[in-house]
């Protein structure tokens, strides 16, 4: 049973006593692990191991469906999960012995899966560069990275590597071509242009980078010409692959995302309470045209449709129906 103040057994003892750094309004606290990499055995998703050097994480985007994870921490996901972030430490052996053998195996290893590897705090504690230097003694390894962070730049030498060394594939997530929508949905996350311009960057290195439309909020950022508008952007910058998914709301998200909307826009707030009433997942026709709006316009442009692309799965079939 998760208890806000009494963190999980098995977490407690590796928890840090002190503060690493407070900035922007976001404390930072050590976190011991056994290792960066943890095997995942869900059917749902397309990789076999997950990568997340951060527990928190300060982008502050209003639709995280990982801010449950906070309460096996002790803490409150719904008002610490963007202000008490977590970094991973130590870990080092253990952590090349299974990318050494998810290399072997020829399994996914995706980082990124619950918070982002790039967030603000990676300039200083830099955990997701710790972690990228491991991954880059394994040879053979199919690595996949999720952000929206502009910092991944930095780690353009090691990206390379592994690039050179195994199967790399990065998704760039960006829901909205603008910037002062994403601002207040998404406060400390880059905006659009840079966002691309990342892309831009990295699919010139050689790099297999793709856009990720995910998730798409239904109602502010689900019109006809803003996804058509984002699938261009990317094909104009020689990305070739986009993927995308509806929003996905469970507690506390779902509670904190409400009282937002509740805030912020008001007129959508009781088409959401209707739809999302009893389930975090939708289904029906709402996702039939959102789906076809994204897949019309990779069509026009030739993309195609998995963001990860050697590295991951075929995308499931997608959900959701929303005012329908």
């Amino acid at each position: 049973m998760v208890r806000t103040g009494v963190p999980a057994p098995s977490l407690a003892p590796l928890l840090g006593k002190g503060l690493l750094r407070e900035r922007g309004g976001v404390r930072y606290h050590a976190l011991a692990a056994r290792a960066l990499v943890g095997r995942c055995a869900s059917p749902r998703v397309p990789f076999d191991w997950t990568a997340n050097p951060y527990r928190g994480c300060a982008m502050g985007c209003r639709y995280c469906y990982a801010a449950y994870t906070h309460g096996y921490l002790g803490r409150d996901g719904a008002s610490e999960f963007h202000s008490v972030v977590y970094v991973k430490t130590g870990g080092g052996d253990e952590t090349r012995r299974r990318l050494a053998a998810a290399a072997r195996r020829g399994e996914l290893v995706a980082l990124g899966t619950a918070t982002d590897p790039y967030q603000p705090g990676e300039a200083a504690a830099r955990a997701t560069r710790r972690f990228l230097e491991m991954a880059a003694e394994a040879r053979g390894l199919r690595l996949a990275v999720t952000t929206k962070g502009s910092l991944v730049l930095r780690d353009i030498d090691l990206l390379r590597r592994l690039h050179a060394r195994g199967t790399l594939s990065i998704g760039v997530s960006l829901i909205s071509p603008h910037a002062d929508l994403l601002r207040r949905i998404e406060p400390w996350a880059p905006p659009p242009a840079v966002r691309i311009e990342v892309l831009r960057r990295l699919v010139a290195e050689g790099i297999d980078a793709g856009l990720a439309i995910a998730p798409v909020l239904p109602g502010l950022t689900d019109k006809e010409a803003d996804l058509e508008a984002l699938v261009e952007a990317a094909a104009e910058v020689g990305v070739r692959r986009v993927s995308w998914r509806i929003l996905f709301l469970r507690s506390p998200t779902r509670e904190t995302y409400l009282e937002w909307l509740g805030r912020e826009f008001p007129r959508l707030l009781p088409a959401y309470q209707r739809a999302y009433a009893g389930r975090s997942h939708l289904e029906g026709r709402y996702a039939e045209r959102v789906g076809a709006i994204v897949e019309g316009a990779r069509a026009r442009h030739g993309l195609a449709a998995e963001t990860f692309g050697r590295c991951g799965k075929p995308e499931a079939a997608r959900q959701l129906a929303l005012w329908a």
